[in-house]
């Protein structure tokens, strides 16, 4: 398949660029700064800006499913997981961008939406956070905990809900995976996922795993059409 993944120098971007070609798929890298993703064989790399529609009906057509990682800005840097951040958490990287959020889910995703929608691409996933989530499927405790992190949250949470609204409006092939508090950690393909998963919310999870279902969901998961599925521990 040709993949077109969107915020591709973000820490699951790349990480959903690395899987989807070691799985022998075609990959356009879609970045405001392509020129830091380094060329390989079967990647096509874009430069693309989300707030731009134009520039996203540019960049996925031709593609079978687009993959997108966007999310407010946390200034991280590639390579940077391999030096001093491999123990962190990417919430705690993040959360001044959560803090003030900007409107880059709602208006970046709509733009995908559209770009998808004149370009034919039919299967459009989504990455998106588990706090989104009321919590039915969750623990009592981790319920409450959700709870209180959307209240925390509470802009970064309007604007990615109004995204996600975008998305299942669409009358594409959607999904939208939510996943658990994300870490600089490398992948280990032992996690937990489908809809309504019952997950721990802040038990951190590699952006490789979330990654691989990420591609999952764009290739081989029918039955995730049209469903909300949460990754995690």
């Amino acid at each position: 398949m040709k993949i077109t993944v969107i915020g591709a120098t973000g820490g699951t971007g790349r990480k959903v660029m690395e899987r989807a070609l070691k799985l022998g798929h075609e990959v356009v890298a879609v970045a405001r700064r392509p020129e830091v993703i380094s060329p390989t064989k079967r990647l096509i790399i874009r430069q693309g800006d989300v707030m731009d529609k134009a520039s996203m009906v540019q960049s996925i057509a031709g593609s079978d499913a687009v993959i997108s990682c966007i999310g407010p800005s946390s200034n991280f840097r590639p390579g940077d997981e391999k030096k001093k951040f491999q123990n962190i958490t990417a919430a705690q990287k993040t959360m001044a961008a959560n803090f003030s959020p900007g409107t880059v889910m709602s208006e970046g995703i709509s733009n995908i939406v559209v770009a998808c929608q004149r370009t034919g691409v039919k299967r459009l996933v989504m990455q998106s956070g588990i706090n989104l989530s009321d919590g039915r499927e969750l623990s009592a405790v981790n319920r409450w905990a959700v709870v209180m992190m959307r209240r925390i949250f509470r802009r970064a949470i309007e604007d990615k809900a109004i995204a996600e609204q975008e998305v299942m409006r669409s009358g594409l092939e959607w999904v939208i995976v939510r996943a658990s508090v994300l870490k600089y950690a490398d992948g280990t393909l032992k996690y937990t996922a489908g809809p309504a998963a019952r997950i721990a919310p802040f038990q951190p999870l590699p952006f490789g795993d979330c990654a691989d279902v990420l591609v999952r969901a764009a290739t081989i998961e029918p039955a995730w059409i049209r469903k909300i599925v949460n990754v995690g521990q």
